[in-house]
């Protein structure tokens, strides 16, 4: 075991990165796939319903607005190249608020995408197969491309990066057969009136199809997997954007030229009218299967995309840890893609088309919004000599203002959604996300072993901070007897503090002290039924290490040292653990060896009762010892004080569930802290509860215990049951 803690220290040490296997044409694969989809198979119809003729305007006008985001995101990419695209620029610009609200929108917003793209492989999948499929059949069968792409690209980027390749030169390839097959079947006459519901019916169409060029914003998630992403990132959005805008408005414009506007906005699979009409059954059989190719392509790089989102927000914290690590084996983000996944999948099972596609757009427009000030912050930071050309210089501005323009032209009821959902995401960060990050930032762990845990329902906890060799015995020893009857966990832990100016990687690297400590725990071990889990934290404080320990590691119970007055400095270490932490305490401060086998209680107040009574009866079957209650009365004690000490006593026997022996002692005395040190060397533990305090109040050990634990001659142990409210409230 001791090997085996240093070697997977020196495992996990090194952390797991991503393999960078993409290259320019894979990156403009991933944009075009993206970029590519359902937005000309399924979205010209409704496109082409609002606008009519004009839709191909529409596409056009999409383009320009989104070519000085394209700029944007290029100029953010050079300075940036990392995981998480506009995520990880305005986390790492200005800071976790902005990030975790354009992290939400981005992976909101990925998944109505890729719903839609699931919905426009169903529809033209569909209209390959004979018969009519109900709606449920496209449901399912939607729900099950989404599962087969997530669990290959969970296999690693190369199999995903075959797919798409594929997929997406081949739907290229189907939509310039097309526009050759269709441009004999033009006719201008469909194209006028150009504008049947007027220009605000072209800037409706604006509202509808924007979805599908946003594509080129996730070549810049994948980053960590990209060769050269200072250079590739922004020439793949480039190239991905001019190839689509391309073929996308010579497409809109051929096809409202062959079927007019208010029947090809009437098909689910509107380029399938084009394509009948172009080329009959081969072209119907053309376009059914490019439909198909292109919705997977958009659909599989969507979903890669947005599981480096996920991962990236994970690693950081902001969503649940799970999702920001890597597979040791795959080099993937299995659980960030898993996730994304299901909640596409849902979406497309329970959504509506028209309303999957307003709410991505909404999700995308306004999570650009930030962007566009993170690259401001850059610029304004930046100096004399790393200043962009002139002309790019008001690139954020630009931007700011066209997607401005581009979130004006929704609708009210799309609108009001969309800040529902954005409200959705405020609130996530300030009741938990804005926690988890500011811990994340102030330390880290690794748990040095390669046991997995089993899922929700798992035994208990106790948390072990170790630091001084003379006390981990009687530590070790207390948390084992706690959890020897229905078994459980020690998560053994030592803090190492790291100054602001080291970094935690470097910190840890010269842990060696603290490694050692952690390897002297395994000979101490009894019994198979008490596991042992090894966690090393680098923090910028001790207390909150210990405090952030616990809550990463779901420990309810802390048990730690305690030197009493004679150390200062330990004194303010407990009292900050005790103020921060919201779990159940016991503090221990041994003497001589620690095998107790003489166990006295000091019967206080309710608060602390219980647990006192459990570690008691704990310790003293683990050493086969007994217990002695010891119930202190004034000299002159009133009846309500005799019946309210009767009361404690009572429910201390009940309390107690223990095998061992125990004994009642009734004594009287006007002053407790005198008599309970005069009695302590009979004992060989001493337990006392903690002075009952005010929620805000910062002295939590309180003088009596504090006095007890200087001057007992025997060891110690003071208890603290953490207030209800306090465990209800993530302090």
């Amino acid at each position: 075991m001791v090997d085996d803690i240093r070697e997977i220290f020196k495992r996990k040490l090194v952390p797991i990165r991503f393999q960078r296997t993409i290259g320019l044409f894979g990156a403009t694969t991933l944009g075009i796939g993206a970029l590519m989809g359902a937005g000309i198979y399924v979205l010209i119809g409704l496109a082409a319903g609002r606008a009519g003729p004009s839709a191909w305007l529409s596409y056009l006008l999409c383009g320009l607005l989104s070519l000085l985001s394209v700029f944007m995101f290029g100029e953010l990419a050079r300075r940036m190249p990392v995981a998480g695209g506009g995520y990880a620029y305005v986390y790492n610009t200005l800071g976790s608020f902005g990030g975790f609200l354009v992290g939400w929108l981005l992976a909101v917003g990925s998944v109505f995408a890729c719903a839609m793209y699931a919905t426009g492989f169903a529809y033209y999948f569909a209209s390959l197969l004979p018969g009519q499929t109900s709606p449920l059949g496209m449901k399912g069968s939607a729900a099950v491309v989404i599962a087969l792409l997530t669990w290959l690209n969970g296999h690693g980027t190369k199999g995903g990066e075959n797919v798409q390749q594929v997929f997406t030169w081949g739907n290229l390839l189907v939509l310039l057969s097309l526009i050759c097959l269709a441009i004999p079947h033009a006719e201008p006459r469909r194209l006028e009136p150009m504008f049947p519901n007027g220009v605000k019916g072209m800037g409706e169409a604006v509202a509808v199809i924007y979805v599908s060029f946003f594509g080129y914003q996730l070549i810049a998630n994948n980053a960590e997997e990209i060769i050269e992403p200072t250079r590739t990132i922004p020439r793949a959005m480039l190239l991905s954007l001019v190839v689509s805008v391309t073929v996308y408005v010579a497409l809109a414009l051929i096809s409202v030229a062959v079927v007019p506007w208010n029947i090809l906005s009437k098909s689910n699979a509107p380029l399938v009218e084009v394509a009948r009409k172009s080329a009959g059954l081969f072209g119907f059989f053309l376009v059914g299967v490019g439909g198909v190719l292109a919705s997977v392509a958009a659909l599989n790089s969507t979903l890669l995309s947005q599981a480096r989102q996920i991962f990236a927000m994970g690693k950081h914290r902001l969503f649940p840890a799970l999702l920001g690590r890597i597979h040791e084996t795959y080099r993937t983000p299995v659980a960030a893609l898993w996730a994304g996944g299901l909640v596409t999948a849902t979406v497309v099972v329970f959504g509506e088309l028209i309303f999957i596609v307003k709410a991505a757009n909404f999700c995308f427009i306004v999570s650009l919004l930030p962007v566009s000030l993170a690259l401001r912050k850059l610029y304004r930071s930046a100096g004399t000599n790393t200043l962009p050309p002139f002309w790019k210089r008001y690139l954020p501005e630009g931007a700011l203002l066209a997607n401005l323009a581009l979130l004006f032209t929704l609708d009210g009821r799309s609108i009001l959604f969309g800040l529902e959902l954005t409200a959705a995401g405020g609130v996530i960060y300030f009741l938990h996300a804005r926690k988890q990050e500011l811990r994340a930032r102030i330390g880290m762990s690794l748990v040095l072993t390669d046991e997995r845990r089993a899922g929700v329902q798992r035994r208990e906890s106790i948390l072990v901070p170790m630091a001084n060799p003379k006390t981990q015995t009687a530590l070790f020893s207390v948390a084992e007897a706690l959890l020897s009857k229905h078994g459980g966990e020690v998560v053994v832990l030592n803090v190492v503090e790291a100054p602001r100016q080291i970094d935690f990687q470097a910190a840890l690297e010269e842990a060696e002290d603290a490694l050692r400590t952690l390897e002297r725990i395994t000979p101490l071990q009894k019994g198979g039924q008490v596991k042992i889990r090894p966690v090393l934290r680098v923090s910028r404080s001790l207390a909150k290490g210990i405090v952030h320990a616990a809550e990463e590691e779901r420990c309810r119970l802390i048990v730690m040292g305690y030197a009493g007055d004679e150390s200062p400095q330990s004194i303010r270490l407990v009292e900050d653990v005790l103020s921060h932490a919201r779990t159940d305490m016991i503090l221990l401060k041994p003497k001589g060896e620690f095998a107790p086998k003489r166990i006295a209680v000091s019967l206080g107040g309710r608060i602390n009762l219980n647990l006192m009574v459990r570690l008691a009866g704990a310790v003293a079957d683990y050493f086969e010892g007994e217990i002695r209650f010891l119930n202190i009365l004034p000299v002159n004690y009133t009846a309500e004080q005799k019946a309210h000490s009767s009361k404690i006593l009572v429910e201390a026997i009940q309390h107690h569930a223990g095998k061992s022996l125990y004994h009642i002692d009734v004594l009287r005395s006007d002053e407790p802290l005198a008599l309970l040190v005069e009695k302590s060397p009979e004992f060989d533990l001493l337990i006392a509860g903690a002075a009952k305090v005010g929620f805000l109040e910062r002295v939590v050990v309180g003088p009596f215990s504090s006095q007890v634990a200087m001057r007992a001659q025997c060891s110690v142990a003071i208890v603290r049951v953490a207030p209800p409210v306090k465990k209800f409230l993530k302090l």
